[in-house]
């Protein structure tokens, strides 16, 4: 870090950390804040954290005049803060919510205190600006679930445990010798978790008996309130993460001090707050008091719960060594016919190579590496394990001169993903397929950001904008516009082999054929987040060519055709453009998006077949896939797996009812599938076995048919074409 300068509190850098294109407004109205400041800044920084779009748009509206520096770390606002702090030049270093617009004298107020040198840290007020009317039954006391000040706080300057993340200043030698925010604790884009504040503010006075933290609410920011952040669903997640968070900090700090605030408040100023609202509701009628203290009742409870349970099941202890316990896993590939040695792996403890011969995958192995490279030894072994293996059979059509290649579309469906979309086009079109036609579908967009960005950067890629949210829709309407025979799809979080589009093609050149499935092959495995939705989504089907079908190509399985995500998944799938048409496309009641969470492509993949046509997974052809990295997003993915699971079979039985009876005979067979198909592979330290994930998907394949009773109700109240 750039050493301070000297010359006290009169020199000061301001950091906003900013990692969506989305709250553009609210970062140039803070910025314009900054300037009109009563007490400027020295030095203003923005930090962009991992958003190449934004990036682009950052430079353009406000270089040179504010230094931009880009998050080269671990994504999520913690890490991005530290990345302002490293290169801040003020003794004072604040930092400003890229959402939260400054009063002209906030910086002044904010600062004036460090005149004091044992004041380490001061935070500011917080008001929240609703877009609309601030909710009646919305209890001041859980302002702080906004990230504003809230009722219980201080109402005048003086001392406290820790500062509100919008609007505090630090003196710059905090983060001196590589200290400050803690990685183990903090959000990560619109993750509802938080606390890496307060762990900072806790370590200081741990560390620092004798410093001071003040609270001064003459600084105030007005920190902006979205109407998704209005929503009780919201109070309820972010309520819940909070005492998550909390329990993190607890592990790193102890409970006592992690806690020490809190006493208080659940003590006095919640009871008070109930009091409040029921005589409000008693002696003036209005109903709104009793909500509020309901509110406050199920904000205290989801917040209690959340830190049981990350205490008692070892969520806040297992997050500072999961960090350092789990090995991220590079991936690699090893082409047979190549005599060079595999790609170096610096800076990684094992890898999974992916072996493939002329092109084609004939298998994976998981190994250590020695000083981040596969050992000769090691590589020996994998070559004259798969070298001895008879070469797969080429599939009919694989050489580009054996059959004409037909024309192919290519849809992708995108919902305010544009930096992730950018990656999965210049794949596509990378592919160099003749005949190629790619149509991206804008689903319920929050903004124009997408649509701007393709037409400007890609004038050869169809834009179609689709209002009404639901991956399935999204397809139907990228359907309407396929000119080509063929039409595959794909996700915006995927990067495509340079011969995806080529072999999935190869494959149709049977009129039996309507449907072909490739192989989903992960694109990294860095947390134990993505190594655990590996484990357990069973994305790869085998390295063999397959062909289904109820005639001669029926596997020996009774499941047969409904396990359908033993075929494929929505990922990587192409149709005969004629056969998905007169099949109705896809059901909207089903995908994410919907109410069905998922299923759309199961459901597709069980009427290709009922219809008399074939479906051929071909390995062959590759996506490579970016699994979500987030921590606990493994268990929310396998809920919706089971909540699309139980929506497709509970569609496949409305459709024919005589289903039912066949269902209730093949569940047990159906419950030793899910445990099978829910792999044994050891991620490692760090990352649960994925069969921890079996009870999540097993409650969501309760929920799904109530859920898709729902969806296939609001499809109708809202019919495919509205938009």
């Amino acid at each position: 870090m750039t050493p301070p300068d000297t010359d006290g509190p009169h020199s000061v850098s301001v950091v906003i950390c900013a990692f969506t294109e989305h709250r553009l407004a609210d970062l140039t109205a803070a910025i314009d804040a900054l300037r009109g400041q009563s007490r400027p800044a020295d030095q203003v920084i923005l930090v962009i954290d991992h958003n190449e779009v934004l990036l682009r748009l950052a430079r353009s509206a406000w270089a040179p005049g504010v230094e931009i520096l880009t998050n080269q770390g671990t994504p999520g606002l913690s890490d991005a803060r530290n990345t302002g702090a490293a290169g801040a030049t003020g003794a004072v270093i604040a930092f400003l919510d890229d959402d939260a617009t400054p009063e002209p004298d906030w910086l002044e107020h904010l600062v004036a205190p460090f005149a004091d040198p044992r004041v380490v840290a001061v935070g500011g007020a917080a008001n929240p600006r609703w877009e609309s009317a601030r909710p009646r039954w919305w209890p001041a006391e859980f302002d702080w679930v906004v990230g504003c000040t809230y009722l219980g706080m201080p109402t005048v300057g003086g001392e406290v445990r820790n500062v509100l993340g919008a609007t505090m200043a630090f003196r710059a030698d905090v983060f001196a010798g590589g200290e400050g925010f803690s990685l183990v604790v903090g959000r990560v884009g619109a993750s509802a978790t938080g606390c890496e504040e307060t762990e900072l503010c806790i370590r200081l006075r741990q560390h620092r008996p004798d410093a001071s933290i003040l609270f001064e609410p003459r600084a105030v920011v007005h920190h902006r309130v979205t109407p998704a952040r209005e929503r009780f669903a919201y109070f309820a997640r972010r309520t819940f993460a909070e005492g998550r968070s909390k329990a993190a900090v607890a592990g790193l700090v102890g409970p006592h001090d992690a806690l020490s605030t809190e006493r208080s408040y659940v003590a006095r100023t919640l009871p008070a707050g109930v009091g409040r609202g029921l005589v409000s509701t008693c002696r003036r009628g209005d109903l709104s008091g009793a909500a509020r203290a309901g509110a406050i009742s199920i904000g205290l409870l989801l917040t209690a719960t959340g830190y049981g349970l990350g205490r008692v099941g070892g969520l806040a202890r297992r997050a500072s060594a999961s960090e350092e316990g789990f090995l991220p896993i590079r991936l690699v590939q090893l082409e047979l016919t190549d005599p060079s040695p595999c790609a170096a792996a610096p800076g990684y403890g094992r890898a999974r190579v992916l072996v493939r011969r002329e092109g084609r995958p004939v298998g994976s192995v998981d190994v250590l590496l020695d000083e981040g490279r596969v050992s000769p030894m090691a590589e020996a072994r994998i070559r004259a394990h798969f070298g001895t293996r008879g070469a797969p059979p080429r599939p009919t059509g694989a050489s580009p001169r054996a059959t004409p290649t037909p024309g192919v579309a290519v849809v992708v469906a995108t919902h305010d993903r544009p930096r992730e979309l950018q990656r999965c086009l210049d794949s596509l079109l990378a592919t160099q397929y003749p005949c190629l036609q790619v149509i991206v579908v804008d689903n319920a967009p929050s903004s124009s950001v997408t649509r701007d960005m393709v037409q400007h950067d890609y004038p050869t890629v169809t834009y179609v904008h689709e209002d009404v949210a639901g991956l399935a829709r999204a397809h139907n309407r990228g359907l309407q516009h396929v000119v080509a025979p063929v039409v595959a799809f794909t996700d915006d979080d995927v990067v495509v082999d340079p011969c995806w589009v080529r072999n999935l093609a190869a494959q149709f050149s049977s009129d039996r054929v309507g449907c072909v499935t490739g192989l989903i092959w992960p694109a990294e495995l860095e947390t134990p987040a993505q190594a655990m939705i590996e484990a357990h989504g069973a994305f790869g089907k085998g390295f063999a060519t397959r062909t289904f079908d109820l005639d001669g190509s029926r596997p020996d399985d009774p499941l047969f055709p409904y396990t359908a995500g033993a075929l494929g998944s929505g990922a990587n799938m192409a149709f005969r453009t004629d056969v998905l048409r007169e099949l109705g496309g896809f059901d909207a009641a089903l995908g994410a998006g919907s109410r069905g969470r998922g299923g759309d492509d199961l459901a597709a993949f069980l009427d290709v077949i009922e219809a008399g046509y074939s479906l051929v997974y071909e390995p062959a052809a590759i996506v490579h896939h970016h699994h979500r990295r987030e921590a606990g997003v493994a268990r929310t993915q396998a809920l919706n797996y089971g909540i699309g699971l139980g929506a497709y079979l509970t569609r496949a039985v409305m459709r024919r009812p005589s289903r039912a009876v066949a269902f209730l005979r093949l569940a047990p067979r159906a419950v030793v599938h899910l445990v099978a198909t829910s792999s044994n592979w050891d991620p490692g330290p760090g990352a649960d076995r994925a069969r921890r994930l079996l009870p999540w998907q097993l409650l969501g394949l309760v929920r799904g048919p109530f859920d898709y009773a729902r969806s296939a109700r609001e499809v109708r109240q809202t019919p495919q074409g509205a938009s």
